[in-house]
C-alpha cells in the first residue's frame, strides 16, 4: 500500500501526535509499504530526514498564536502531482488544520479513501481560549462544529480510546468510527543510563515526573501546586518537567521565584528517538499529569511501559490507560488536594503496588505496537479495496466556504480591556492560495 500521512504537526515539533505518526510510519514501512508524509515546511533545510520514509513540505507561514504552529497553502501543485506519481492508495489526516484540509481535497480529486484521526481535544476551553486570547472569542459549540467538518469529511474515524471515541461521537460525529490505541513497543525503551541521567539532573529517589508539553491545557501550574503540597510529607521529593511549549518561560519564571532549582528541574524538550533511550523514566519514582484533555497520553502510556505507576485525572481518554486503584491513581479534574494525596500515597509506598505494576504489565498486553500495526494495515485495506468497489459512496470536497462560514459564530468581548488584547493572528488568505 502507499499511504498518505497529511499533518499539521510534525518535526521539529516534539510531541504525542509526532511520536504517533512515526510509529504508524515507521512500522508499515518495515512491513514493505509506502509512507508519504506531508508537513509544514520550516525555512529552506529539511529540518527532518528518514531513510524510508518520504518528507513532503507545503509552503507555511507562522500562526503566532500557537508555538511552533504553521499556516500553510491550501492549494499545492507540487503535492498534487507527488500524491500522482506515488500513486498513493490512501489518505490519513491527523489534525484538523490546513495541512489536513489539503489531504481532505487531494483524495477527493484523486477518488481515495480518507481517515482522520482524533488526537487533539481542541474543543476543550484549555485549548481554544490560547487560540482566541484577545478580544475575539470562541465557545465549545463552535470548536465542534470545526473539528466536524473536518472529521465527517472523512470516510472513517479513530481515537485512540473508547472514552475518546464516546466523546466524539456524542458531539454529532456522524462516520464510522473506532479506537485504535497509539500503541507501544516496550522494547524500544533502554535504561542502561538512567545513573548519567540522574546524576546530569541531581535527581535522588522521589522524583515525579511529567513529560509533556508546557503549556496552558496540560495544567502544569495545577500540577506543580499539587507537588508543594507533597513537599510538607516528603521534603525530598522533586518535580521533573521533561518538555517546552508556549508557557515554558511562565512556568520557568514561576519556578524560581517559588522554588529552588534542586526541588523542581526543567529539562526543556527532548527529542523522542533520545527520551526512550536516556534512561529518564527509570530516574522517576512515578508518573503524574494533571491535564484534562488527552485523547490517551502516550507518555502515560509510555511511563507505564518502564513500571511507573501514574496519578492522572478523571478526563477524556486518561481512564481508559488508569484504572484507579487498581494500575494507578485518578483524580477529580482540578482537584489540587487529591491529585498531591495519590502522589503521596505513591511515595509512601505500599504492598499493593507490587500487585498494582503487575496490572500495568497485563493491561499493557493490548496496546501492543504489533497489535496495533495489524488493525491499521486491516483498517487500510479494508478502506482502500471498499473504495474501489465503490462501497463507500463519494463525498463533496471540504470547502474553505464551510470554515470561514464558522466564522460567524466567534463572538467580540467588548469587556476586554485594551492592554489586555493580543495581536490575533490573522488567517493568511493571499498565503494559503499559493501554487508552489
Amino acid at each position: 500500500m502507499n499511504i498518505a500521512i497529511f499533518t499539521d504537526a510534525f518535526y521539529p515539533q516534539i510531541n504525542g501526535v509526532v511520536t504517533s505518526i512515526m510509529s504508524i510510519a515507521e512500522n508499515m514501512t518495515k512491513r514493505g509499504h509506502k509512507v508519504v508524509v506531508v508537513a509544514p515546511k520550516y525555512g529552506r533545510i529539511e529540518v527532518f530526514w528518514h531513510p524510508k520514509i518520504k518528507i513532503k513540505r507545503v509552503p507555511s507561514i507562522p500562526a503566532k498564536f500557537y508555538d511552533d504552529f504553521r499556516w500553510t497553502a491550501l492549494v499545492s501543485k507540487s503535492t498534487y502531482k507527488m500524491m500522482k506519481k506515488e500513486e498513493i492508495d490512501i489518505v490519513h489526516f491527523m489534525t484538523p488544520v490546513t495541512v489536513s484540509y489539503l489531504g481532505i481535497k487531494m483524495a477527493r480529486k484523486l477518488n481515495l479513501p480518507v481517515v482522520g484521526t482524533f488526537h487533539t481535544f481542541i474543543t476543550d476551553p484549555a485549548y481554544y481560549e490560547q487560540l482566541f486570547s484577545g478580544i475575539i472569542k470562541a465557545t465549545e459549540e463552535g470548536a465542534w462544529n470545526y473539528t466536524n467538518l473536518y472529521y465527517n469529511a472523512a470516510d472513517y474515524v479513530t481515537a485512540p480510546t473508547q472514552k475518546a471515541v464516546d466523546i466524539i461521537k456524542k458531539h454529532k460525529c456522524t462516520v464510522p468510527i473506532e479506537a485504535i490505541s497509539n500503541g507501544i513497543d516496550i522494547s524500544t525503551f533502554k535504561n542502561a543510563k538512567h545513573s548519567k541521567f540522574s546524576k546530569k539532573y541531581n535527581l535522588k529517589d522521589k522524583v515525579i515526573l511529567y513529560v509533556g508539553r508546557v503549556s496552558q491545557e496540560k495544567n502544569i501550574f495545577l500540577l506543580i501546586e499539587s507537588f508543594f503540597m507533597v513537599q510538607h510529607k516528603h521534603p525530598d521529593a522533586q518535580l521533573l518537567i521533561v518538555g517546552t511549549g508556549p508557557q515554558i518561560k511562565e512556568v520557568e519564571k514561576f519556578v524560581s521565584q517559588k522554588s529552588d532549582k534542586k526541588s523542581i528541574i526543567i529539562t526543556g524538550a527532548i527529542p523522542h528517538n533520545e527520551l526512550i533511550k536516556s534512561g529518564v523514566f527509570r530516574s522517576a519514582a512515578l508518573f503524574a499529569t494533571a491535564s484534562e484533555t488527552e485523547t490517551q497520553g502516550i507518555t502515560v502510556l509510555e511511563a507505564q511501559a518502564n513500571g511507573l505507576i501514574c496519578v492522572g485525572v478523571k478526563a477524556g481518554g486518561l481512564p481508559d490507560l488508569i484504572e484507579h486503584n487498581v494500575t494507578g491513581y485518578m483524580c477529580k479534574p482540578g482537584d489540587v488536594k487529591q491529585i498531591a494525596k495519590s502522589i503521596i500515597r505513591v511515595l509512601d509506598g505500599g504492598k499493593e503496588h507490587a500487585k498494582m505494576k503487575e496490572n500495568i504489565r497485563d493491561a499493557l498486553k493490548k496496546h501492543d505496537m504489533k497489535l496495533v500495526i495489524n488493525r491499521w494495515e486491516e483498517l487500510y485495506s479494508t478502506l482502500i479495496r471498499d473504495k474501489k468497489s465503490g462501497k463507500i459512496p463519494h463525498k463533496d470536497y471540504l470547502h474553505l466556504k464551510q470554515i470561514l462560514y464558522l466564522s460567524r459564530q466567534l463572538k467580540i468581548d467588548f469587556s476586554t480591556p485594551k492592554n489586555r488584547i493580543k495581536k490575533i493572528a490573522k488567517f493568511p488568505f493571499i498565503f494559503l492560495t499559493g501554487r508552489k
